[in-house]
C-alpha cells in the first residue's frame, strides 16, 4: 500500500509540529529571554506547557499580587501541549479504570471535573479572544473488530449503571457511519463530552495572557537541580530562583525527576496530517467536527482542522529511558500511523500525507494521571497524562493552584489527588518490557482487526500489565 508521504512527512523531528508552525506564524510574538540572574518568588514553576501555564494562570487569578515564575527549557508549547491531538475529550470512556481504583461516586466526580474543565476551556478563549479553533461537537468511538464492538458495549453499560446513560450512547454502524464514513467501521458510541482545538494556539494564548498579567516566563531556561529546600530553589545554567513551593509541570520528562521517574514510562506517539481535502470530508458525511478514534488497546485517533485536512495519531511507538531523537525522528512509527490512515479512510488514497511529527507522552500504570506533591511537601506535580492531557492539564492547574495556596476545596478531595501510582520496575526492565509489551498488543489489535485469532503468545503478553497489577493493555 503507497503511503502517499511527501515534503515534511517524509523528515519527522526536523522542525517543530504543524500546529506549533501555524501558531508561531500567527503569533508574531517574540522568544521571552532565558533566567540571567538570582530571584526570589513565592511559586516557581518548572515547565511552560499546559499543565504549568494553567497552574500560574489559576494562582494569579486567585492572589494577584503573588510573585510566580515559570521556567521553560524551550518555548511554550515546544513539548506536548504544542503537538498533540487537540482532544479535550471526557473521561466517560476511561469509567472502567476510575471505578476499579475509586468506586463509582468518585469515579463519577472526576468525570464531571473534567466536563467542567472541557467548558472552561471555551470560555477562557471566548473571553481572552484566543482563536484556538474551539468546537465543541462530541466524541466518536468506531469499532474496527468484533472485540473491540464488546468494549463499547462495556464503556456504555458502565455509563448507564453510575447514572450517566445521556453521557456516552451506543450507535449502530449506519449510526456511526452518518457522522464518518469509513468501510472499517462497525458499531460504536458517543460521548457528549468532546471539544477540538488546536493545541499550539492554546498553549500560546495562555502564555500571552500570563504575560498580560505580569507572570515572570523565562524560554530557553532548563532547570538543571530542583531542591527541596525550604525554600526550593531551581537552579539554571545562568540563574536560580529561590521560592516556599514549587510545582514540576514537565511530562514525560519526569522520567529524570527523583520521586518521579518510576511512576512513568516514557513512550513516543506519532501524527501525520493531510493536504487539505474538504470536499472528501463531505463525501463521506464527517462535516461535523467530531473526534474520532478506534478502540483498539493500541488506539487511532483523529480529527479535522479548519481547512479540511485530518491529523491522524496512532502507530508503532517506542519505549525509551531517556528522552532521545526515537521520540521525534522515528521514520518506523510515521509510517504505521500512515498505514493506519491509508486503511480507514481508503477514499483519501491519493490526497498526500504532507506533514508529519512525534514526541513522548507520559503513561502512567493507571491509565489515569495524579496531581499531589511529593515527600518534601513543598513540590507539586502533576503527571501521568498518558496522551489524553489537554483537558486534564486545565483540572490539574487548578488543584495545583489550591494545593499550593493551602486550599480546602471540592477540587482537592477529587480522587486523583494525593494518591500513589503503582511503581514500574527500574530501568532497564522498565523501557524492555513496554517495548515488548507495546508490540505484543499492536500484533494482537492488527490480527483481530483483520479478523484473525492473535498470536497465542502475543496476547498472553498484551494481558500481562492487568495480571501485574497495572490498567493498561486490553
Amino acid at each position: 500500500m503507497g503511503l502517499g508521504l511527501v515534503g515534511n512527512a517524509q523528515n519527522p523531528g526536523s522542525q517543530r509540529s504543524w500546529w506549533l508552525r501555524e501558531a508561531l506564524a500567527a503569533g508574531g510574538e517574540e522568544p521571552r529571554p532565558p533566567l540571567r540572574e538570582d530571584l526570589n518568588a513565592d511559586v516557581v514553576i518548572v515547565g511552560g506547557g499546559y499543565t504549568g501555564l494553567w497552574t500560574a494562570h489559576f494562582l494569579t487569578e486567585r492572589q494577584p499580587a503573588l510573585r510566580v515564575v515559570v521556567l521553560e527549557a524551550d518555548i511554550c508549547g515546544g513539548g506536548p501541549s504544542g503537538r498533540n491531538g487537540g482532544f479535550a475529550s471526557g473521561w466517560w470512556d476511561e469509567l472502567d479504570g476510575l471505578i476499579t481504583l475509586y468506586g463509582p461516586e468518585a469515579a463519577v466526580r472526576a468525570c464531571r471535573a473534567i466536563s467542567d474543565s472541557i467548558r472552561a476551556i471555551g470560555e477562557l478563549c471566548d473571553q481572552h479572544a484566543i482563536d484556538a479553533w474551539y468546537r465543541r461537537a462530541g466524541y466518536l468511538f468506531a469499532a474496527t473488530s468484533a472485540p473491540h464492538e464488546a468494549v463499547c458495549e462495556e464503556m456504555v453499560r458502565l455509563a448507564r449503571e453510575v447514572g450517566a446513560p445521556e453521557e456516552l450512547v451506543e450507535l449502530s454502524p449506519q449510526e456511526v457511519k452518518r457522522r464518518c464514513a469509513s468501510p472499517a467501521f462497525r458499531g460504536g458510541a458517543f460521548m457528549r463530552d468532546g471539544a477540538s482545538i488546536q493545541p499550539a494556539l492554546l498553549v500560546r494564548g495562555l502564555r500571552r495572557i500570563l504575560l498580560e498579567k505580569g507572570v515572570s516566563v523565562y524560554e530557553g531556561t532548563p532547570v538543571t537541580r530542583l531542591d527541596s529546600g525550604p525554600p526550593a530553589l531551581a537552579v539554571t545554567p545562568q540563574g536560580a530562583v529561590r521560592a516556599p513551593r514549587a510545582v514540576i509541570a514537565v511530562n514525560a520528562w519526569a522520567i529524570g525527576w527523583p520521586g518521579l521517574r518510576r511512576r512513568l514510562v516514557a513512550w513516543s506517539s506519532y501524527m501525520v496530517l493531510t493536504a487539505p481535502a474538504p470536499e472528501r470530508l463531505a463525501e463521506i458525511g464527517w462535516t461535523g467536527g467530531e473526534l474520532v478514534s478506534d478502540l483498539r488497546t493500541s488506539i487511532r485517533y483523529f480529527r479535522t482542522t479548519r481547512d479540511g485536512r485530518i491529523a491522524f495519531g496512532g502507530g508503532g511507538g517506542r519505549a525509551a529511558p531517556r528522552i532521545g531523537d526515537s521520540f521525534t525522528r522515528d521514520r518506523r512509527a510515521v509510517a504505521e500511523a500512515a498505514d493506519g490512515f491509508r486503511r480507514l479512510f481508503p477514499s483519501f488514497a491519493d490526497v498526500p500525507i504532507v506533514d508529519a511529527w512525534g514526541g513522548p507522552i507520559d503513561v502512567s500504570g493507571t491509565h489515569l494521571p495524579v496531581f499531589g506533591r511529593l515527600e518534601a511537601r513543598n513540590l507539586f506535580y502533576a503527571l501521568g497524562y498518558t496522551g489524553n492531557g489537554v483537558a486534564p492539564a486545565h483540572l490539574a492547574g487548578q488543584v495545583l493552584a489550591d494545593l499550593v495556596s493551602g486550599a480546602d476545596t471540592e477540587l482537592t478531595h477529587l480522587p486523583m489527588v494525593d494518591r500513589p501510582l503503582r511503581l514500574y520496575p527500574p530501568e532497564p526492565l522498565r523501557s524492555l518490557g513496554a517495548a515488548v509489551l507495546r508490540r505484543a498488543i499492536i500484533a494482537k489489535d492488527q490480527a483481530e482487526e483483520r479478523g484473525r485469532r492473535p498470536p497465542a503468545l502475543a496476547s498472553a503478553l498484551a494481558h500481562l500489565p492487568r495480571r501485574l497489577g497495572y490498567l493498561l493493555g486490553p
